[in-house]
């Protein structure tokens, strides 16, 4: 934990959390394009999950609806990349130091190979299989990103 102390002792005094802390808008404003960000990404994940399902847009083919939503899914996973790196920048102690948000990172990355998966499979259980499955792991995202908020840091965490 020295090494993410250390970064975070960092962080905290670095240019860039001076100037994303300076303002009092720029956190709620970093925030809103966050939370838009987010939209995005279980909007697509919804439309290529529910597609592999049969559920919506059944006239075109799967990989049609993954090849139209799953570069919007990339593009938004960039975005909370950067609104989130901004908000660890605001307060480093507030996320870098609890086991959801690492939880959190983790399940990003398998949600999006699963959903990229898809490309894949084939029509049938597989697919439908990964598209459960990749509905669970966003929706946990989803789950684990608010829960930063209410969990307990690590002991001695820096906060």
């Amino acid at each position: 934990m020295s090494m993410l102390h250390d970064f975070a002792v960092w962080l905290a005094h670095s240019p860039l959390n001076a100037a994303v802390t300076a303002r009092g808008w720029i956190v709620p404003e970093v925030q809103i394009v966050h939370v838009v960000a987010i939209a995005a990404v279980v909007i697509a994940a919804a439309l290529i999950n529910l597609r592999a399902l049969g559920v919506m847009d059944t006239g075109r083919t799967r990989q049609a609806v993954l090849a139209a939503w799953y570069p919007v899914m990339l593009g938004a996973v960039a975005v909370l990349a950067l609104t989130g790196f901004l908000l660890i920048a605001s307060e480093p102690g507030r996320a870098l130091f609890r086991t959801v948000f690492w939880v959190k990172l983790g399940l990003i990355l398998v949600a999006l190979v699963v959903t990229g998966a898809q490309a894949r499979a084939a029509d049938g259980g597989p697919s439908r299989l990964l598209a459960v499955v990749s509905l669970l792991l966003w929706i946990t995202v989803i789950w684990a990103g608010r829960w930063i908020a209410y969990a307990e840091g690590w002991p001695g965490a820096f906060s």
